[in-house]
């Protein structure tokens, strides 16, 4: 169950029909997570997974660079079940009982902890409400991506932090037929 979980925190992954609203500016928030260099930020959320066996929730906390990401996955009443570091080293997954698996990068990751391939790579793209190499199928009223898909993965946006174009996702669904993922962005935190 903990392995379930910990994949679908790690996936990170209906069109909302959002009225027209006279655009805002984006937040400090939202330009550094999508700037084109060095896109880097943090969030806490909470996340449910299922699959054809089993499901769970979780709570997390997530910082992201270019360079470097830190995840941490809580229970319910707080406890640690799982921390991911990925840097210059690779990708090491330490889990409630603090064993390490280790792997070059997220997706070597999600094959040799889940058997299965999570996109988990494009995780930090499609967070910040961006395509990256997916495919948009739809976008919303205001011009947001509403659908993307990539690898057998249809992922929705389902909720903005705004009504503005730069607002950043508040909650995304995704399925790939399969399993299914909600991650539920509770709040943003700027990073330098």
């Amino acid at each position: 169950m903990r392995a379930f979980i910990c994949a679908g925190a790690l996936a990170l992954a209906g069109c909302a029909a959002v009225p027209p609203q006279v655009d805002e500016p984006a937040s400090p928030v939202a330009l550094r997570a999508r700037d084109a260099v060095d896109p880097a930020f943090s969030l806490s959320g909470r996340f449910v997974v299922k699959g054809p066996d089993q499901s769970g929730s979780a709570a997390l906390d997530w910082t992201h660079s270019t360079r470097h990401d830190e995840l941490q996955v809580n229970g319910p009443l707080g406890k640690v079940l799982a921390q991911l570091v990925r840097d210059e080293r690779g990708v090491r997954l330490i889990d409630d009982r603090q064993r390490v698996t280790e792997a070059a990068s997220l997706d070597a990751l999600s094959r040799t902890v889940f058997g299965m391939d999570l996109p988990l790579s494009r995780a930090a793209v499609w967070v910040t409400g961006r395509a990256g190499s997916a495919d948009v199928r739809a976008r919303d009223a205001a011009g947001r991506i509403a659908v993307l898909s990539e690898r057998n993965w249809r992922v929705e946006f389902t909720e903005y932090d705004g009504d503005g174009t730069e607002a950043l996702p508040r909650q995304i669904d995704a399925s790939d037929g399969e399993y299914s993922f909600r991650l539920r962005i509770d709040e943003w935190y700027p990073l330098p």
